[in-house]
């Protein structure tokens, strides 16, 4: 068996060649494994989310179980921890189901749209802030500001430190989407953080001209902590990063309430900017497309070649290659419905079937086409039989 660093050069090389369209020895094996890895472990969702040192083990023993070549997330996507310690969060854990559920959101009236534009982050620490966190306006809101301060400091070092274990103990470069620079176009940040599913559905429809005044003003910002994306663009030096898989990655999920024409309005403008960008700069962007996304092909097409991966959460992976296939570099497929209710061969066969229709020509990289997270989600037995098969099968 080759050595971490080694596996590490290994991956990362497939990972750009398979982006370039060229033709692999083997396929890559992403992981879209979430919190399906607890449930494996034997821990409960509610010990591994809030005791870094639990979810550290579970990850570790899945990997040396099921030897996969990337990961979507190593347990970074949902930092419970830190929004606990500001009295709050939208989560809920269900250690029964091993779900954790999100509630729809909406800490933003329609009127603040004006407010928004005037001065994002003042009305982030005004009025979001009051309204997410109402204890933070109380006598111990000083004290409760600092505890979050240090569980954030906490949580950083679990993303430095978990990321860096895998590079060295296993030869898996940093997670895709929480080990490499990720960013969201704002109106993802209405959808998912600020305005909600119900929020801002009717917005788009009753003051669409609000939304988009602020999505042209905010246009595309970091998950998390970090520089936007117009400075992340103006620190980039041309060529892409050897030591990981993609330069960038990007989140689609809001998309799924809009149709065609609106995805054209407040979506594509800076999705154009970004498909830009990786041309210019000879960069590689890696993006996960939650829901069924083929009405949306047409803007997909017009990703410059070479430069974008994207997953595929719910789509038809035959249909996708046929049209996006000559485009973009197409990853996921393997559904979490046959993991579950399928025999190992049955398995197996899928798994065939898929490298040698999707990856025979380049442009492929194999995953779960679903967010792997429920126990009804996968099998044991059915993964290590198609990771083993995977890893062995040569091209």
């Amino acid at each position: 068996m080759s050595d971490p660093a080694s596996l590490m050069r290994e991956r990362v090389q497939l990972y750009k060649d398979a982006a370039r369209h060229k033709k692999t020895s083997r396929v890559l094996n992403v992981a879209n494994m979430w919190n399906w890895i607890v449930y494996d472990s034997g821990y409960k969702l509610s010990e591994a989310l809030f005791d870094y040192g639990k979810m550290e083990d579970a990850l570790f023993k899945f990997q040396e179980k099921y030897q996969f070549d990337y990961y979507n997330d190593y347990g970074i996507r949902n930092p419970l921890r830190v929004q606990s310690a500001l009295g709050h969060t939208d989560y809920i854990v269900n250690d029964e189901a091993n779900a954790l559920n999100i509630q729809d959101i909406n800490y933003m009236e329609p009127e603040d749209y004006d407010d928004i534009l005037e001065n994002y982050f003042k009305f982030l620490w005004t009025k979001y802030m009051p309204r997410k966190y109402p204890q933070a306006n109380s006598s111990e809101s000083k004290a409760m500001m600092l505890n979050a301060c240090q569980e954030f400091a906490q949580f950083g070092q679990y993303v430095g430190n978990i990321n860096q274990q895998f590079v060295v103990k296993y030869g898996v470069p940093p997670a895709l989407g929480f080990g490499t620079p990720a960013f969201v176009v704002f109106y993802e940040i209405l959808f998912n953080f600020i305005r909600g599913i119900r929020g801002l559905s009717i917005d788009i429809r009753q003051r669409p001209e609000k939304v988009k005044a602020v999505c042209d003003a905010l246009r595309t910002v970091s998950i998390g902590p970090g520089p936007t994306f117009a400075a992340f663009k103006a620190a980039s030096q041309h060529g892409t990063d050897m030591n990981r898989g993609p330069d960038l990655f990007m989140v689609f999920l809001g998309h799924t309430i809009l149709s065609k024409k609106q995805f054209e309005v407040y979506y594509w403008p800076y999705l154009k900017e970004v498909f830009d960008f990786t041309e210019q700069y000879d960069k590689i962007l890696h993006i996960f497309a939650e829901g069924e996304n083929s009405r949306l092909y047409d803007f997909y097409k017009e990703a410059p070649k070479g430069h974008v991966v994207i997953h595929l959460e719910m789509d038809d992976m035959f249909r996708a290659k046929k049209e996006l296939g000559d485009t973009v570099c197409l990853c996921g497929g393997m559904p979490v419905d046959l993991l579950y209710h399928g025999t190992r061969q049955e398995n197996i066969d899928y798994a065939k079937r898929l490298i040698d229709e999707l990856a025979a020509d380049g442009g492929f990289m194999f995953s779960q086409n679903k967010m792997v997270s429920y126990p009804n989600d996968c099998k044991a037995e059915n993964l290590k039989a198609v990771n083993d098969f995977v890893r062995g099968y040569t091209l």
